[in-house]
């Protein structure tokens, strides 16, 4: 009953209980709700009559949709490649701003600004710029007396031009989140690591890697939730050609919930997509897991 009165206890059982209730109300009840609605015939107009059909929407996604299948490649392909592009480009870009003395806030502020930009806005810009026509991307690879590309209209090409786009869209906030982890690094294993001989090369792939590993694992894990989720740069940049070249999940769920009305089936595909998500992140977390601490 102490404890009950105290008032600290107080202020920390009301800020738990909003938290709490917020992740009930929009995170918990929704994906009850998804589910339930991928296993029913749901009625738009009539949501209590719809029928209980069990799996059957996720048998037919899984073996009457080549769509679908081709979206799952797309997806893992897209996110491939962005975690392949983001985190090493971020790691270099993080350990020279480690080195900077002065103005390294101003330098994080230039490098964080597309992120804080939207991505509809960032995705027309690189439309207009990929342009095979009128772009100047074009226009800087034939001034270089390199070969013009077809940007977003190849086959072949407009899969790493999403690529590209996510990049710049999203590397400035996990060079922060690295820059972070570096600064925490504790000095006095530098200095040892300097009395012992070690070159900058060894002192970074034994001291400064395995002590950021923690940090790696989170801007991992972010970018691959992120990517496994992409819809708007597709959407805009591509409409998910040329062909089916970055048709995604998510414009496949889009897709047959509000072009085709069968909402059983794209909430079967988003739980298909989110139980992914969790399997993917589970086993990052243990495939990257460390027994230390500093």
């Amino acid at each position: 009953m102490r404890t009950l009165r105290n008032p600290q206890f107080q202020f920390g059982f009301v800020v738990l209980a909003l938290v709490l209730t917020w992740y009930v109300l929009f995170s918990f009840r929704p994906v009850v709700l998804g589910f339930k609605m991928a296993v029913t015939d749901y009625d738009l107009l009539n949501p209590a009559d719809s029928k209980l059909v069990g799996l059957q929407h996720f048998e037919t996604i899984f073996n009457k949709y080549k769509l679908f299948w081709v979206s799952v490649r797309n997806t893992i392909t897209y996110a491939v490649m962005v975690n392949l592009g983001t985190v090493p480009i971020a790691l270099v870009f993080a350990y020279c701003l480690a080195k900077v003395a002065n103005g390294r806030s101003w330098y994080q502020w230039a490098l964080f600004l597309p992120v804080v930009v939207s991505m509809a806005a960032v995705a027309l810009l690189f439309r207009f710029l990929m342009d095979p026509g009128l772009g100047i991307f074009n226009h800087a690879l034939k001034a270089a007396g390199l070969p013009p590309s077809r940007w977003l209209t190849g086959p072949r090409s407009a899969m790493y031009s999403i690529v590209i786009v996510a990049l710049w869209k999203g590397l400035g906030g996990n060079i922060v989140i690295l820059t972070a982890g570096l600064l925490n690094v504790p000095r006095e294993l530098y200095d040892v690591a300097k009395v012992d001989g070690a070159s900058s090369w060894k002192t970074f792939w034994y001291v400064t890697l395995p002590l950021l590993s923690h940090v790696l694992k989170l801007v991992m894990i972010l970018v691959t939730i992120g990517s496994l989720q992409v819809y708007t740069s597709a959407m805009i940049l591509t409409r998910g050609g040329p062909g089916r070249a970055t048709y995604m999940i998510s414009q496949f769920v889009v897709e047959e919930a509000f072009t085709h009305l069968r909402f059983g089936l794209a909430s079967s595909s988003a739980f298909v997509l989110f139980l992914a998500i969790l399997v993917i992140t589970l086993m990052q977390l243990r495939l990257t897991r460390v027994g230390w601490e500093y």
